[in-house]
């Protein structure tokens, strides 16, 4: 059984669907927020010849656009007790958070409810395989309108085979009008 299958299975055991890995990141402008941030990330690991940790991830770079949908999230033993510590200007404006962080409150206190178990199962499951995370869906609003949103969690390190983790990733979401039934 391949790690693919093992998080499709996992998807699905928690309600969420997962996207199966892109087996090349695509080319040009257009890549999605989720394979971007992939990409990125490989390339840091393919220079270093080993898993990119937490110190080569350009934390600096967090006002620029390519951080703009990006977050990273220190992981807890309890996932529930994770806590976001950076994330762009993007991501901050989609789910209406405050510019200034709280890493000091747990992750479902941060997130707005509607997001917040699509960010615990990424959170739980990328430690877990080792291996970015897909997660893609769609979210009822009370508006009735629906969220459709892409995020990706990748587990990093703060050194290589570290037991302390982050969540690192990227999330992008659109609000779209609910089908008409027939």
């Amino acid at each position: 059984m391949t790690i693919t299958d093992l998080a499709l299975m996992s998807g699905a055991k928690w309600g969420l669907p997962l996207k199966t890995p892109v087996a090349e990141p695509p080319s040009g402008r257009n890549r999605r927020e989720a394979e971007r941030t992939i990409h990125y990330w490989e390339a840091k690991a393919s220079t270093l010849g080993q898993p990119a940790t937490i110190a080569e991830l350009d934390l600096g770079a967090v006002g620029s656009t390519d951080w703009a949908n990006r977050f990273v999230i220190s992981l807890d033993d309890r996932i529930e007790r994770s806590s976001l510590l950076l994330y762009g200007s993007k991501f901050a404006e989609l789910l209406d958070l405050p510019a200034e962080i709280r890493p000091d409150q747990p992750l479902v206190r941060q997130l707005p409810q509607r997001v917040s178990e699509v960010f615990l199962h990424g959170c739980a499951e990328a430690p877990r395989q080792m291996a970015p995370v897909h997660l893609e869906g769609e979210i009822e609003r009370s508006d009735d309108r629906v969220e459709q949103y892409r995020a990706v969690f990748i587990p990093v390190g703060v050194k290589p085979n570290s037991r302390t983790h982050f969540a690192f990733g990227a999330f992008n979401s659109r609000v779209v009008e609910r089908p008409m039934a027939d």
